[in-house]
Parts: C-alpha cells; structure tokens; sequence
C-alpha cells in the first residue's frame, strides 16, 4: 500500500510539473482567462471581443517566434461560427488541424457540423 501511495505522489508530482512548464512551451496569452470568464461570467466576453482577443494573441505569439497554444485556432474557428462567418471559421479550424494534427477528428467533427449548417 505504501508503495502505491509513493508512485501515486511521484506521479502527481511529475505532471504537476509539465503543467507548470507549458507557457515555456506555448504562447498562451489571454486565452486561459478568457475561457475561464467566459464559463465563469457569461455574458462577458461576446464572440467579436473574443476574436479580436484571440487574433492578437496569434499576433504576439507570432511576434515572439513561439508556437500558439493548442485549441486557440478551434476557439477562434467557432467564434466565427457564432457570428455566422463560415468562411473564417473554417480557415481557423483547419490551421487548428494543420498544427495540431492531433486534433483531426475534433477538428473534421467542427467542420461536418458547419456543413451541415448551411
């Protein structure tokens, strides 16, 4: 028993530890807090304050030669699918795809309902 709660704390420790390292890694600008406020208070941050929030944070993470955060392109793609810019928001899911390949089958889902939207 005793072992197991050692391996569960070196465990908890280690990705703890990658957590802590991930702006090393990415940019990840206002997209934390904006996702939180967004969940946390709606109503307080509308798809266009989204867009432009996000859009400069894709500006500075490329002004910084770092790589955007994952998710930051598909959060972009389906605020332009709120504002009804289908066009947009393709072009942002598939950059999403394109440096994420990861995320294809979230990503081709986004794209199927857009389709289907129209």
């Amino acid at each position: 028993m005793r072992s197991i709660i050692l391996l569960a704390t070196a465990l908890s420790v280690v990705v703890l530890s990658g957590c802590a390292s991930k702006k090393d890694i990415f940019y990840w600008g206002e997209y934390e807090s904006l996702v939180y406020s967004m969940y946390a208070k709606p109503g307080s941050a509308d798809a266009p304050k989204q867009i432009s929030i996000l859009t400069t944070d894709i500006q500075k993470a490329e002004a910084k030669d770092m790589p955007i955060a994952p998710g930051i392109h598909a959060h972009l793609g389906y605020m332009y699918a709120l504002q009804g810019d289908i066009e947009q928001s393709k072009s942002a899911f598939l950059v999403e795809k394109n440096l994420y390949p990861e995320s294809a089958t979230m990503i081709d889902g986004m794209l199927q309902r857009l389709e289907g939207s129209k």
